[in-house]
């Protein structure tokens, strides 16, 4: 019997029955954690520590608490916080219970925690801004119940909380009458952009969702294509399966209606085909191969940050057009009302005028780093970077690098001459003159592991082996051949 040919059409079946449930599976949990920083139950709920590795309940301890503040005239008074909720202590930390929010039995998720001299803590959620007048044992709703507010700082000098809602938008509340101010941000000017973005840093952006458009028309693409993904690999698999199920039943006699097989054999294909294929072509093209570089970051490190892609190859974005989705922090200046700083993917920003013109703060470290964390100590401003160093500037010195602070730092406070992080790695406390160490302190935190976890580990699928990697390197290679060879194929027969 002469061997088969490998024809475009086998090469693609075959390929596409190996690849499809795992597609599936990437497909249906990107789609999830596109969502990580708003749907509730990704953080609230989730499973047993039973059911999870050592590896991912590590990650879960050691990322449910993303806050750590202080009250600096008593720092024994400490709260900390997060997605999964809130906690305080009186005793440093060596008993924490949950804080209670009034009028509600679910806890908010919690993006930043702020201490007044007066003990209060102002408290930015995804349900609006709260204050707890005791130290963090109970907060009360107190302003835009319903907004994502991303982070808070307050001016102590001018008696005013300024705060971001949904990394998109500045307000100014004033604390003594009240009012609340929306200053009106211009863009910046192009011509003060860094010139270049790394490789590493448009990689993450790109597979994170957060790298083609402004943040909600990204986010958007990337649910498209994610319900695409699962829509492919779910219609391929029936377009296989289900004629083969027809001549088993005909050769029982049951069968099936000419017409409705017709029919629904069309409309696979055109789901398949002409409409999710192309609606997901690009994005699986760029999810892949992005994919297989993040799966090997730490040994492409230092070639993934040489390698610089300047303003004409980069994704509109970058042009900072718009401010949507772009504020990931924010302190304002101690002594000028209309001053304040805004830390973005692109760098730090800084403006005189309420946002009406814009400097970029020439920070060391890489031409253009994601300042992650922007938080304002009395007359220190602290930065801690992701692809960057963390940084530090007290009043009018310059900036300057803090080295053993931990990688991607979430929060910082400060004790007495103390600095102390807070970061994946724990806390760190010191100061540049003493060197920083571990502080020891257990932080609080739930009992069960977030669904948001067991996803995530379940899409890079350490949630099965340390080293799935190389699976998923394996199905991201078949994916790129899949587009190719579904593009060919779809343009010889368009629609059926």
């Amino acid at each position: 019997m002469p061997a088969r040919k490998w024809t475009l059409h086998r090469i693609h079946k075959w390929l596409g029955l190996v690849a499809a449930s795992w597609l599936l599976v990437l497909g249906l949990t990107g789609f999830l954690l596109d969502h990580r920083d708003t749907w509730r139950w990704l953080w609230q709920d989730g499973v047993s520590a039973n059911w999870v590795n050592a590896e991912v309940k590590d990650k879960s301890e050691s990322g449910q608490v993303r806050l750590y503040q202080l009250n600096p005239l008593h720092p024994e008074q400490q709260v900390s916080g997060g997605l999964t909720g809130m906690w305080w202590s009186e005793n440093a930390g060596k008993n924490w219970q949950a804080t209670r929010f009034e009028r509600t039995e679910i806890a908010p998720m919690v993006y930043a925690l702020v201490f007044t001299p007066a003990g209060d803590v102002w408290i930015a959620s995804d349900d609006g801004l709260w204050l707890s007048k005791d130290q963090g044992k109970t907060a009360r709703q107190h302003l835009l119940a319903g907004k994502w507010i991303s982070t808070i700082t307050i001016n102590e000098k001018q008696q005013q909380l300024s705060g971001v809602i949904a990394r998109s938008k500045i307000f100014h509340y004033d604390l003594k009458s009240g009012d609340l101010n929306w200053p009106a941000l211009q863009p910046v000017d192009s011509a003060i952009l860094p010139d270049s973005v790394n490789l590493s840093r448009f990689t993450r952006d790109l597979h994170y969702g957060r790298g083609v458009f402004t943040i909600w028309l990204s986010l958007l693409w990337n649910d498209v294509s994610a319900i695409a993904m699962v829509v492919i690999p779910v219609t391929g698999l029936l377009f296989y399966f289900l004629p083969l199920k027809w001549k088993r039943n005909k050769r029982q006699n049951n069968t099936v209606s000419p017409h409705y097989k017709k029919q629904l054999v069309r409309w696979l294909f055109r789901l398949h085909a002409p409409l999710s294929g192309l609606i997901a072509s690009l994005p699986i093209l760029y999810f892949s191969l992005s994919g297989i570089l993040l799966d090997h970051s730490t040994a492409l490190r230092s070639w993934m940050k040489s390698v610089d892609i300047t303003r004409q190859w980069q994704t509109p974005v970058y042009s900072l057009a718009s401010w949507e989705g772009e504020i990931y922090g924010l302190v304002t200046a101690r002594d000028k009302p209309t001053g304040f700083s805004i830390g973005t993917r692109l760098g730090l920003f800084s403006t005189e005028d309420n946002g009406r013109h814009w400097q970029r703060e020439l920070l060391p470290g890489p031409v253009s780093f994601f300042v992650w964390t922007l938080r304002q100590q009395q007359d220190a401003i602290f930065i801690g970077g992701m692809g960057g160093p963390n940084l530090v500037k007290q009043g009018k010195r310059s900036w300057h690098a803090v080295k053993a602070a931990g990688h991607m730092p979430s929060d910082i406070t400060s004790s007495g001459s103390q600095w102390i992080w807070k970061s994946h790695h724990g806390l760190v406390a010191g100061n540049p003159k003493t060197g920083f160490r571990h502080h020891q302190l257990r932080l609080p935190g739930t009992t069960y592991i977030p669904w948001f976890y067991v996803i995530d580990a379940l899409h890079s699928g350490v949630l099965i082996h340390s080293q799935w990697k190389w699976v998923n390197d394996f199905i991201a290679v078949l994916a790129v051949i899949l587009v190719l060879t579904g593009l060919i194929r779809w343009w010889r027969k368009k629609w059926i």
